[in-house]
């Protein structure tokens, strides 16, 4: 999906986070596939102990359906990163993140306009305090009365050409 007077990245199926298959309704980890959208984002193994590469990257979230009509609903969309596949409690960092909905319910010092359908690119490296992480996944945090998102989402690593 494209949006007018948005930068072009290139789609890989292997940085997928979301595949918009149904809404979202619940607050949990975006899926692609039918399973969470878990990225690797490799390391060398053949080095002890093991060294990662650090990345710069964009989430790019394409958000096709919103729901505000209670005028309460908010959404959270965070970058979790870890060493561990599992995200295990205690051992997940937040990468990065940006909060859209219904501009009177955002966070902030006033009342913000309301989110609309369209592109989001949310950036975010997995060095965080000077330690780098494998893994990455899409947490949204869901709001309000009756909260409903779908999206499209997927990792580009920067810089794109």
């Amino acid at each position: 999906m494209s949006f007018p007077n948005d930068r072009t990245y290139s789609f890989d199926i292997n940085l997928c986070l979301s595949d918009a298959a149904a809404a979202l309704t619940a607050s949990g980890y975006s899926q692609c596939g039918g399973a969470d959208g878990l990225l690797d984002l490799g390391g060398n193994q053949g080095v002890t102990p093991t060294q990662f590469a650090r990345i710069d990257a964009a989430c790019v979230i394409d958000i096709t359906a919103i729901d505000e009509a209670s005028s309460n609903e908010t959404y959270q969309f965070d970058i979790m990163v870890s060493n561990d596949p599992a995200f295990g409690a205690g051992n997940i960092v937040n990468a990065g993140g940006i909060q859209v909905g219904k501009g009177a319910s955002l966070r902030g010092p006033v009342a913000q306009a309301d989110s609309a359908t369209g592109r989001i690119e949310l950036l975010w490296t997995n060095q965080i305090a000077g330690t780098i992480y494998e893994y990455a996944k899409l947490y949204v945090t869901m709001a309000g009365t009756s909260p409903s998102i779908t999206f499209n989402a997927f990792v580009a690593v920067l810089p794109e050409p």
